[in-house]
This record gives structure tokens, sequence and C-alpha cells, in this order.
């Protein structure tokens, strides 16, 4: 599982807000147990963000340092797109 490097650690208590609230932050996951995928997005839900899942742990680079999505406070509509747009680095 891939979840939480794309945050700072203080902006996970600064940035939580209740479940259906307008423009509630979104954190990416990646991984390739889908157990594991449902209690990561269970536990991000309960903390205060929705989730947006990148697909298996290969796609988990999508929000790495230097991605668009990278430490970007982005709803999960938002970060869906900048995952899209991410290039890997030996792309650029």
């Amino acid at each position: 599982m891939k979840a939480f490097n794309h945050i700072a650690s203080a902006h996970i208590l600064e940035h939580a807000a209740p479940p259906g609230s307008d423009g509630r932050r979104a954190l990416a996951i990646a991984g390739d147990d889908p157990d594991a995928k449902a209690q990561v997005v269970s536990f991000i839900d309960q903390i205060g963000f929705d989730s947006v899942d990148l697909g298996p742990l290969a796609e988990g680079w999508r929000v790495q340092r230097d991605t668009p999505a990278y430490v970007s406070v982005l709803t999960a509509d938002e970060l869906r797109a900048k995952a899209a747009e991410a290039r890997r680095y030996r792309d650029m």
C-alpha cells in the first residue's frame, strides 16, 4: 500500500473535514491488495479525507515529488485529473 506520501503531516489535522463537506481534500492510495485498500480508504474517511484509488502499487508514482498532485490541496476530482497529468521522471 502507498498512502499519505503527498500530504504534509501538519495538514492531516488542519485539512480534515466531515464527509460530504464542500471542497473536502482527497488523498491518493495505490496498492495490490483489495482488502488492504478497503481498510485504508475507511481509515482515510474516518480521519477526514476522501480517497482516490490510483490502482496497483505500480501507479503510486503519480503522487510523488515533482508531480502535479504532490502536496497539493485537491478535491477527489482534482486529484484524479492531476494524477492523470503526471509524467514519470524518466519521461521528462
